[in-house]
């Protein structure tokens, strides 16, 4: 097993002029477009340094030398169907965003929450931030309505910005020294601190009349019927309306959906094995998420996971900090934000 965790940069910062700039934004085209104008003498000075933790995906991004905007529309969320929430921690500068109706302009120590299957814009002169990406269903598991929070600003003068953001820097300062066994419970605690600090927050000014996606709902109806046998592309094209054309073309992103309900199968099986409080027998839990063969689903388990559904349940909790590390050993950021989505 790797003794760091994954690293990734990118920017001017590491390859000067235009081919920095072009990297950083591939770096982050998953997640934004971005626009850039009014170009300082100097050029752009851009820079990310990320780490993947395994359950979220932590880093800081610095951009200065003019006026830099950042758009994710409906369009952009078709395209690369991450549902993610996005935390971000204001360093130094400013922003002004636009998440929902009002806009709003950010100082440093300001916490900002997106979820990526709703719509955002921004745009920066000088700014720092850090960036925690967790996946949105870590939310969901928790029972915490994500309508209201996308867009939320928790200001710097609030205890929870200030909790979040001494977490997040000491995140930063320890991630290079991080073991990859330690990662994932570090990754679990700091979603379990956002979800604590954002739990409050539904004041009557952060509620959102804008909808959930369909992909977005036609996820949360799969997470939860994943048990049942007659879960399939005719299941959700009648229970939600859509033919299969629109269905398929909404699940392209994501592999398709027969893929999609199977990779959620495998990941809710690997879950319970690696669970050392799970009594069943290791083809009791197979076969209750719909894999009566065993040959065949150990083949699909093993070529997901890197590791038989043995070794998954030998190793117990360690088997998923094993797995975040291996999926996270190659690519690079963009590729770390889709393995994350599909976690």
């Amino acid at each position: 097993m790797p003794s760091s965790l994954p690293q990734f940069q990118a920017g001017t910062r590491i390859t000067p002029g235009r081919e920095g700039a072009e990297a950083y934004a591939q770096a982050i085209a998953p997640v934004f477009d971005i626009r850039l104008r009014d170009v300082a003498g100097p050029g752009p000075d851009l820079g990310i340094n990320s780490f993947n933790i395994g359950s979220m995906l932590l880093g800081q991004a610095h951009m200065s030398g003019g006026v830099f905007g950042y758009g994710r529309d409906a369009r952009k969320i078709a395209a690369t169907g991450l549902e993610l929430v996005l935390v971000q921690i204001i360093v130094d500068g400013e922003d002004r965003r636009r998440a929902g109706q009002g806009e709003v302009a950010t100082r440093p120590g300001d916490v900002c929450l997106l979820d990526l299957t709703r719509t955002f814009q921004s745009e920066a002169a000088h700014c720092t931030n850090i960036n925690l990406a967790v996946p949105r269903d870590a939310f969901d598991a928790r029972d915490i309505d994500l309508d209201p929070l996308h867009g939320l600003v928790l200001r710097r003068e609030t205890a929870g910005a200030a909790l979040l953001r001494a977490h997040a820097e000491s995140l930063m300062r320890v991630a290079p020294d991080l073991r990859p066994e330690e990662a994932y419970g570090v990754g679990r605690a700091t979603t379990d601190l956002l979800a604590g600090l954002t739990l409050g927050h539904r004041a009557e000014e952060t509620r959102r009349a804008a909808a959930d996606t369909q992909r977005a709902r036609m996820r949360r109806f799969i997470d939860a019927n994943l048990h049942d046998p007659a879960l399939d592309a005719e299941l959700l094209c009648r229970r939600f309306g859509v033919s299969r054309a629109s269905l398929y073309r909404l699940f392209a992103p994501l592999g398709g959906v027969s893929e999609h309900i199977r990779n959620r199968r495998l990941r809710r099986v690997f879950e319970s094995l690696s669970d050392p409080a799970q009594p069943l027998a290791m083809t009791q839990v197979a076969e209750r998420y719909g894999f009566t063969v065993w040959s065949s689903f150990s083949r699909a388990f093993k070529a997901r996971f890197g590791m038989t559904p043995g070794e998954a349940r030998g190793q117990g909790a360690a088997a998923a900090a094993k797995v975040s590390v291996q999926q996270a050993a190659t690519g690079g950021l963009p590729d770390w934000l889709k393995a994350l989505d599909a976690a």
